[in-house]
């Protein structure tokens, strides 16, 4: 198993407006969510605000995880993932939208070892 991340800092304001080209929730192409949840070998999606108050930026981290590398690659490859990154000619008005991106850092890690949670009764997101 593998984990993706891809931590994305952005301008002071405009994580909101990252965050919802990720789920989808501001636009008629869907985000990356809608395209990526059917991909064989995708385990999971996830999306991490930095916790940075003093900051004159703001920071996601976007984390999949993955059942392989070439389960991954293969999605980076596909033309789902250009569809939801605007990478395509149906989706050139994506790109327009990515304002307040600054940069971006994609890190790949090995899964060595995963202690479950005991099941204590209690409800988990």
């Amino acid at each position: 198993m593998i984990i993706v991340t891809n931590t994305i800092r952005v301008e002071k304001g405009s994580l909101e407006h990252v965050v919802r080209q990720f789920t989808g929730s501001d636009s008629e192409h869907g985000g990356v969510a809608q395209h990526i949840q059917n991909v064989e070998g995708f385990l999971g999606f996830e999306l991490w605000e930095t916790d940075l108050p003093d900051a004159d930026y703001e920071e996601l981290t976007v984390m999949s995880k993955w059942e392989s590398a070439e389960a991954q690659q293969a999605w980076v490859k596909s033309d789902a993932f250009k569809k939801a990154h605007g990478r395509t000619k149906d989706s050139r008005e994506q790109k327009r939208d990515r304002k307040g991106i600054l940069e971006n850092k994609i890190t790949q890690y090995q899964v060595r070892h995963v202690v479950p949670l005991s099941d204590r009764g209690i409800a988990h997101e």
